[in-house]
């Protein structure tokens, strides 16, 4: 008769666990898939918590814009939403993806602050609330101000100056002139152009702010460098310079030299166009925007960027915004007039202004749909014919509205007297703008080792002043003066 199944099976399964270890890791196998079971029918009952914060103790600049908090398990969104404190209070949007929510700032948060995040009994999607509440910390930069000094031991080198505690560093050592400089957009460091000698000779630089250590990127050997800009992620670096070796009785034809990745050497860019005047990188860092004169030519940088096009009908870039969705540029009327356009990334463009001075720098706010501009009127002074007055430039700095109802409204910030100029620069934040008053030297002999403006004349003394901002307009009687003497400003992101 046959055994029964119970049977074989049993004296199988002894068979197979004849030895003591094999059944000792059988009995621990068995035991294990047990409490899984019983772990998997009563449900997770450890208490939800915040598992990581992002921006937990760090520097935060204006390039960041979403925090994130990553639970455990799965959160209720009402639930978190309800309950999360951010102090000072920073308006955002929250959006839930699994176990993160991300709570994105629609504008930049303040410098100078310290800001405090708090969240207490939120609940899991089961219905359970937290155990302890969560409690981060994170930290805008102070609001500093790079410069370029212009009085005593400060001249032609570049300086740090503190907002929140009133202190000045210089960067540069004596005996190097600082002519040109940009911040990269994450603040780290600092690009310059200098020089122990002449304006022929200037080099660039690059400055890193944490040890204030300079390194050289680009030296004069065989050129003269002109002028360069750094894209917004500061990996890009487009220089251009005129070649000392050509034709002395050819036109002077200048050159564009890119470093697209930090650790890369310049390389020269091969242009099908002649470069007539002022370029721009774009803010994905594709191509480049450069004024000819009759038309703004958009030159792609690799094979993957868009085909190389031309837009006529405007002649000068003036700014593009760092997020890319709006840019500044100028079209040169038939009545020797200029007429400003915000042109948007869809293709859009809105006529803003029309001036008949020549418009020398512009910047967006970052917060408001409001345009600064640098704008130098004409003038004629004297009596008599035309042919003998003499004619001035005194700059106007200019906030234009647009895109809104107040479209067009037009107010002035800042004015200059021939021959004194104007230079300014709006924070990361939006929330200040500062502006310097330039005193130039007069001497029949030039001062080789004084300042220059960005027209190129020889600085003796500045004055800058600062303003706080409210909508991307100026606060009525905001302004004050800093103790500082600088012939250019650039706030640090």
């Amino acid at each position: 008769m046959p055994a029964w199944p119970a049977r074989r099976f049993y004296a199988a399964l002894q068979q197979g666990f004849s030895q003591p270890l094999d059944r000792w890791v059988a009995g621990i196998t068995l035991c294990n898939l047990a409490i899984g079971v019983i772990l998997f029918l009563l449900g997770n009952h450890t208490a939800p918590y915040v598992r990581d914060f992002n921006w937990q103790q760090q520097r935060v600049g204006s390039q960041e814009l979403q925090m994130v908090l990553t639970f455990n398990r799965p959160m209720d969104a009402d639930s978190v939403a309800a309950n999360l404190e951010i102090q000072p209070p920073l308006p955002g949007r929250m959006r839930k993806l699994g176990r993160r929510f991300f709570w994105t700032l629609t504008e930049p948060a303040p410098y100078g602050q310290t800001y405090r995040v708090r969240l207490q009994a939120a609940m899991d999607e089961r219905g359970q609330p937290m155990a302890r509440p969560f409690e981060g910390e994170f930290r805008t930069p102070d609001r500093q101000l790079l410069g370029i000094g212009t009085e005593a031991d400060q001249r032609g080198r570049l300086l740090l100056f503190n907002l929140e505690t009133g202190s000045t560093t210089l960067l540069t050592p004596a005996g190097l002139k600082v002519t040109q400089m940009q911040p990269s957009a994450d603040g780290r460091f600092v690009y310059y152009f200098a020089t122990a000698t002449s304006l022929q000779h200037q080099d660039l630089y690059r400055l890193d702010l944490e040890d204030q250590s300079s390194q050289l990127l680009l030296d004069h050997q065989g050129y003269q460098n002109l002028r360069f800009q750094v894209s917004p992620t500061g990996e890009l670096v487009v220089a251009e310079r005129i070649p000392l070796q050509r034709d002395p009785l050819a036109p002077v034809q200048t050159e564009l030299w890119v470093q697209k990745r930090r650790q890369d050497p310049f390389e020269r860019l091969e242009l099908d166009t002649a470069l007539g005047g002022d370029f721009f990188i774009s803010p994905d860092e594709s191509s480049l925007l450069i004024s000819q004169g009759q038309g703004v030519g958009i030159v792609p940088l690799h094979p993957r960027a868009a085909a190389e096009s031309f837009l006529a009908q405007f002649g000068q870039t003036l700014a593009i915004r760092p997020d890319g969705a709006f840019g500044a540029l100028l079209r040169f009327n038939p009545d020797y007039t200029r007429s400003l356009f915000i042109v948007s990334n869809t293709g859009t463009s809105e006529e803003i202004w029309v001036t008949e001075g020549s418009v020398t720098k512009g910047a967006f706010s970052p917060r408001a749909p409001v345009f600064y501009g640098l704008v130098s009127e004409a003038e004629f002074v004297g009596e008599g014919a035309l042919e003998s007055l003499a004619y001035t430039e005194s700059p106007r700095l200019l906030a234009v509205v647009f895109g809104s109802g107040r479209a067009g409204k037009t107010v002035e910030v800042g004015r200059a007297d021939y021959p004194f100029e104007l230079d300014f620069s709006l924070s990361p934040d939006g929330r200040m703008l500062a502006y310097t008053l330039l005193e130039p030297l007069q001497e029949e002999i030039p001062d080789p080792w004084a300042p220059l403006s960005r027209s190129g004349q020889a600085i003796r003394s500045a004055q800058v002043w600062l303003l706080d901002l409210q909508d991307g307009l100026p606060l009525p009687n905001s302004r004050r003066r800093l103790p500082l003497s600088s012939s250019a400003l650039a706030w640090i992101p």
